[in-house]
C-alpha cells in the first residue's frame, strides 16, 4: 500500500465550501451555512452525501464540517470519533481521510459508509476486509441512502 492512497484532499474550495473532485468527476462540499437539519419533514430530506452527513452528525451531537489544524474538514467530529462520511463505492478514499482526520484531531478514526440504492456490490465487505487485514483502528457505521 502506498501512502499516496491514504491522503485526504485539501483541495481549494469555492465561496460555498465546495469543489470538483478531479478523480471521480463529482462535486462535493465541506462547509454549509445550514447546520441544523429539518427533522419535521423527513420525506423531503435530500440524500446528498452532505445532507446525510449533517443529519447523522447532528443526531449524535457532533460538530459538522469541523476544520482541522491542516485546513481540511472532518465531516463529523464527535466526542470520540473523527468521522469521514462517504458513499460506498468510494470506501478506499474514506480509509485515508478517516485516518488523517483522526491524526489531525486526536480522535479515533471512523467511517460512515452510505450504501447507495443503486449499489450492486457489497462494498462494506471489501472495506471490512482491508480494515481487518491491516488491523486498522477504524470504526465503521453503515447507513442506507
Amino acid at each position: 500500500m502506498t501512502s499516496g492512497l491514504l491522503w485526504a484532499h485539501g483541495g481549494g474550495l469555492n465561496k460555498d465550501g465546495c469543489h470538483n473532485d478531479r478523480k471521480t468527476g463529482g462535486y462535493h462540499c465541506h462547509r454549509s451555512s445550514t447546520l441544523t437539519p429539518n427533522f419535521s419533514q423527513p420525506e423531503q430530506r435530500s440524500s446528498s452525501e452532505k445532507d446525510i452527513a449533517r443529519i447523522w452528525c447532528v443526531a449524535r451531537e457532533g460538530k459538522n464540517e469541523f476544520r482541522t489544524k491542516y485546513g481540511t474538514y472532518v465531516d463529523c467530529l464527535t466526542p470520540q470519533y473523527a468521522v469521514e462520511v462517504e458513499y460506498d463505492k468510494n470506501w478506499k478514499e474514506a480509509i485515508g481521510q478517516s485516518l488523517h482526520y483522526a491524526e489531525a484531531t486526536g480522535k479515533k478514526p471512523a467511517i460512515l459508509l452510505i450504501k447507495r440504492k443503486s449499489s450492486n456490490k457489497d462494498y462494506y465487505i471489501e472495506l471490512s476486509n482491508v480494515i481487518t487485514r491491516y488491523q486498522l483502528p477504524i470504526k465503521v457505521y453503515q447507513i442506507g441512502e
